[in-house]
């Protein structure tokens, strides 16, 4: 229990940091990818959908967390949204050529933080009493 409550708490940090990033200063974050955003339009379409969305799987991970009951919902939402992020991000370095260094740390990152959120997963609903606290 003691793992999945850390991996859902820096899940939840993570998601809010880019999210707030995303929200507070959209050109600044896509810019260090050499997204251009040519009109204060797009930029906003960046700033809700990265912005909102992530703030909102951060604020959700925190609810998960607020009971031991939600914790093994936690660990769904949080192995699935980052593994599909992870094998969205895989299928554009093997379709779109993106396989820069940048592209593959951060596929190797959000696969093995998936990954490992769906093995604790398991552990819990394997063993709803498993606890190292």
């Amino acid at each position: 229990m003691k793992s999945s409550r850390i991996l859902l708490t820096l899940g939840s940090l993570i998601y809010l940091g880019f999210g707030f990033l995303f929200f507070i200063k959209p050109d600044a974050i896509t810019d260090m990818d050499g997204i251009v955003l040519p009109t204060r339009s797009s930029a906003n379409h960046i700033r809700a959908v990265l912005g909102g969305m992530e703030i909102g799987l951060g604020v959700l991970l925190l609810y998960f967390l607020m009971k031991k009951e939600r914790i093994k919902y936690g660990l769904i939402v949080l192995s699935i949204s980052i593994g599909i992020t992870s094998l969205a991000r895989l299928y554009g370095i093997v379709f779109d050529g993106a396989g820069d260094t940048s592209n593959w740390i951060s596929f190797m990152a959000e696969f093995s933080f998936g990954g490992l959120a769906y093995i604790l997963y398991a552990i819990e609903k394997r063993n709803p009493k498993y606890t190292n606290d």
